[in-house]
């Protein structure tokens, strides 16, 4: 008699074999819905801060606006910036056909000239600019064509007026001469005059021009070189030009002023600059230039880009405007910073954090430039900065301590943000490295955060 087979017993339907694992549950549609509705939030705060800054940024663009129409304010009253030419001596002469007259210039063949600069803040309310007192002394030689060059360039048939010869100096402006500022020819002393007390011509004496009738009875002796001197004080702002004339020139200009800015097509020869002062040489020697021509007007013009030209801008030590300026185009950082920390915590830990609160803390990073602009007018840059920087790190801080109940993140979040105020800080602070610096600072912080979120398991996170 045959035994029947025993039959395994009938799995239940649906009930995963013993030896298999069960699959991970799907995630709910709806919490996958309100992460990503979240997200949606938090990038649109982003990008309402980032509308924020820029009407922040606007003020601060209003409030330099304001400080550069105070600068053209003292630009009319106190004095422009100055561009001295250096002295020509101008021989009218008169052709037959043409009744009007005409001028012979002829510029030194030597040519020293020492500048100094007396500077100064002029404030009115919170609004300031730098104006100087320049003390100008020249000297040099005027060489004395002969008759051939002269009949080259006049014709023959020119009547040249040599009792009306005259030194002409011309500036932007005369603001700030005095009754010790005068010329000399020769060994002679020539007192300065206004162009209109020896022109009849309105046109010749069109912008600022100092004059000196010369001794001349007749024309000089051909190859002689006439020493000159000339003195004039001027008042300007903001900077100093001076245009070069002659073929051996040598120049000077010393301030007591710690951040000077040297400009023009000859840069010095050299250069000192310490903390209190400042003393610049310029030697240049130039063949290129004609040493006599003729114009149809007594005065040259000031904006002749051919002739070369030395200067110097007074720069403020530590430019305010323009430091809020770059400051506050760094404020994104600080929002994404913030939020990057927040988003931190809520990963590493069981904690939520709402989108208002993401948003609160968002306006308190957007209000930082808003208060370094406020107290660096009335304080300086520097403790505008600090304080601006300390109000907004106890805000943030505090407020992050009642939203998160815990001290580390509190910490984190503290350290992260202080560190970022003083490297910026310190990256404002650089010129020539800041570029790099900021750079390879960004990709550190990056290096850190992808450090930190390594372990984090996304694909699980995505609901």
């Amino acid at each position: 008699m045959s035994t029947p087979t025993e039959q395994p017993p009938e799995q239940p339907p649906n009930q995963p074999l013993p030896d298999q694992t069960p699959p991970d549950p799907a995630p709910p549609p709806a919490s996958r819905s309100r992460r990503s509705s979240k997200v949606v939030q938090v990038a649109s705060l982003l990008l309402a801060t980032l509308v924020a800054g820029w009407l922040i940024s606007g003020i601060v663009w209003e409030r330099e606006a304001r400080q550069a129409g105070l600068r053209a304010d003292f630009a009319k009253s106190w004095g422009p910036e100055q561009v001295v030419r250096a002295p020509l001596l101008v021989i009218p002469y008169v052709q037959p056909d043409r009744p009007s007259r005409q001028y012979l210039k002829i510029a030194p063949e030597t040519l020293s000239t020492r500048v100094a600069l007396v500077p100064e803040r002029k404030a009115r309310g919170l609004f300031s600019a730098t104006v100087y007192t320049a003390e100008v002394g020249m000297a040099g030689r005027f060489p004395m064509p002969s008759k051939a060059s002269l009949e080259t360039l006049v014709g023959r048939g020119a009547t040249i007026l040599w009792t009306e010869s005259l030194l002409v100096l011309q500036a932007s402006d005369l603001a700030g001469m005095t009754t010790t500022d005068g010329a000399d020819w020769d060994g002679q002393a020539l007192p300065w005059r206004s162009c209109g007390e020896l022109v009849n011509t309105a046109e010749d004496c069109q912008g600022a021009l100092l004059v000196a009738r010369l001794p001349l009875a007749s024309a000089p002796a051909a190859g002689d070189k006439v020493p000159f001197q000339a003195t004039v004080t001027l008042r300007g702002t903001g900077a100093y030009r001076q245009i070069l004339k002659g073929r051996q020139v040598e120049a000077a200009i010393a301030a007591p002023w710690p951040t000077p800015s040297f400009t023009g097509t000859v840069l010095p020869s050299d250069s000192t600059v310490t903390d209190h002062d400042f003393a610049a040489h310029w030697r240049s020697v130039d063949y290129s230039q004609p040493p006599l021509w003729t114009a149809t007007r007594l005065g040259e013009a000031v904006a002749d880009q051919r002739a070369p030209s030395i200067g110097v801008d007074l720069l403020e030590a530590v430019p305010t405007y323009r430091m809020i300026n770059r400051a506050s185009k760094y404020g994104i950082l600080f929002v994404v910073l913030s939020f990057t920390v927040y988003a931190l915590v809520e990963v590493l830990s069981a904690l939520r954090i709402h989108t208002i609160q993401y948003g609160l803390l968002g306006l308190s990073m957007t209000l930082f430039p808003l208060l370094l602009v406020s107290i660096a007018e009335p304080l300086g840059y520097t403790a505008g900065y600090w304080i601006g920087a300390a109000l907004v790190l106890l805000q943030a801080s505090i407020y992050t301590a009642a939203v998160t109940r815990r001290a580390v993140p509190t910490l984190v979040f503290a350290a992260a943000l202080g560190g970022l105020f003083g490297f910026l800080y310190v990256l404002l602070s650089l010129e020539t490295y800041s570029l790099l610096v900021g750079s390879v600072v960004l990709f550190l912080v990056l290096s850190v955060v992808m450090a930190v979120t390594q372990r984090v398991d996304w694909r699980a996170r995505e609901a």
